[in-house]
């Protein structure tokens, strides 16, 4: 079988970007039997998987989205005789010319369109309709996300399966005092802290998640450490500046995955309380690394943390404050949180990621048209 993958968003540093690069890497080992073609948008990542026998990397450069999805690729996917082609994100050709895939992180957009522009819900309750009917398969992130599929979209069960992302294999327990000691130092890290990882987005839920933080400091001396793109435009948003000179809250901004686990490793637990999390991958990535997670009970966070979480009501920052103080007040309450969060972290693997994903490819591709 030869199968095409588009990789328009492998260059994204979060999300789906995390998603395409940890999906090929385990797809790669463990299928050399089928023949694959890679269609990047940019140089960044190509030559990436040359040491595959059975993988060929092209370049596709220029055009926006649409040219690139809906002409550039069809064309491409036809010149390399493909017979599935594969999509990480959201979109698909309507003339590919052979069978087609969609991976789908979520339908926010549907559920709390508040959260978005107007045109850009407008836009999105247009297409995905179309998207849906000419995709022969979807692949969905979590069953949250696939039952409001089979809500708002013209699908049934039978055409999308849910298959859950997982964590790099670097997400671990550190033991290693040396590099613990090593990114305290370079980040300035309190010696005990709770970390938060999102991004500048309306979907992160900042303004409550700040709110319960003052909220604990009026009881404990907690401090709170801020990773992700764009994080550091809440400061002034949200009159900050004063707890970022006394130390209480760390602006980190983006930080390399390399780093990131080491920083899991110090944190006392991960606050999390996103509006509607579709999947929410720092939660997988915390538990890895033995870091409780506090998170929301709204989205899918309550199926990815499991009974390794604690749940919190993202839109009442009392809740978030009462429900986070026990933990931060207690080493034993800590304990058993990340004894059950390195449990839970076993059901999230890249490679068996990999492996559900080759299965639909093959069942696709054995199914008639």
């Amino acid at each position: 079988m030869r199968i095409g993958i588009m990789l328009r968003t492998i260059d994204e540093k979060q999300g789906i970007g995390i998603y395409s690069s940890n999906l090929l890497d385990s797809l790669f080992e463990i299928d050399q039997k089928n023949e694959y073609v890679l269609f990047y948008k940019t140089k960044t990542h190509f030559g990436r998987y040359a040491k595959y026998a059975n993988v060929k990397e092209r370049l596709i450069e220029g055009g926006n989205k649409f040219i690139w999805d809906q002409i550039k690729i069809p064309l491409a996917a036809r010149k390399e005789k493909l017979d599935l082609l594969f999509h990480t994100k959201f979109t698909l050709p309507f003339l590919a010319g052979c069978k087609t895939i969609m991976s789908i992180h979520g339908a926010s957009w549907f559920v709390h369109p508040e959260l978005y522009g107007k045109m850009d819900v407008a836009y999105i309750k247009m297409v995905m309709p179309w998207y849906c009917r000419k995709a022969d398969f979807i692949v969905s992130n979590s069953d949250l996300t696939t039952n409001d599929y089979i809500k708002y979209m013209p699908i049934g069960p039978e055409k999308i399966k849910t298959i859950h992302l997982g964590t790099n294999t670097n997400f671990e327990l550190i033991t290693d005092q040396e590099r613990l000691s090593e990114i305290k130092t370079r980040y300035k890290l309190p010696d005990k802290f709770i970390l938060w990882v999102g991004k500048h987005d309306p979907r992160k839920n900042f303004d409550n998640l700040i709110k319960a933080y003052r909220l604990l400091r009026e009881k404990t001396a907690c401090k709170i450490v801020l990773i992700g793109i764009g994080v550091e435009k809440y400061v002034e948003e949200y009159d900050l500046e004063d707890l970022v000179d006394k130390g209480d809250i760390t602006i980190l901004g983006w930080v390399d995955q390399s780093d990131l686990p080491a920083i899991y490793n110090q944190a006392w637990c991960m606050l999390f309380p996103s509006v509607y999390e579709e999947f929410g991958i720092p939660t997988c990535e915390a538990m890895a690394c033995g870091c409780p997670p506090i998170v929301s009970k709204t989205g899918a966070l309550p199926e990815i943390a499991g009974d390794a979480g604690i749940l919190v009501d993202p839109f009442d920052p009392e809740d978030i404050a009462r429900k986070t103080e026990p933990v931060w007040n207690s080493p034993e309450k800590r304990e058993e949180l990340r004894q059950k969060a390195l449990e839970r972290a076993k059901d999230f693997k890249w490679e068996k990621c990999a492996r559900e994903t080759l299965e639909v490819f093959e069942h696709v591709a054995d199914t008639s048209a």
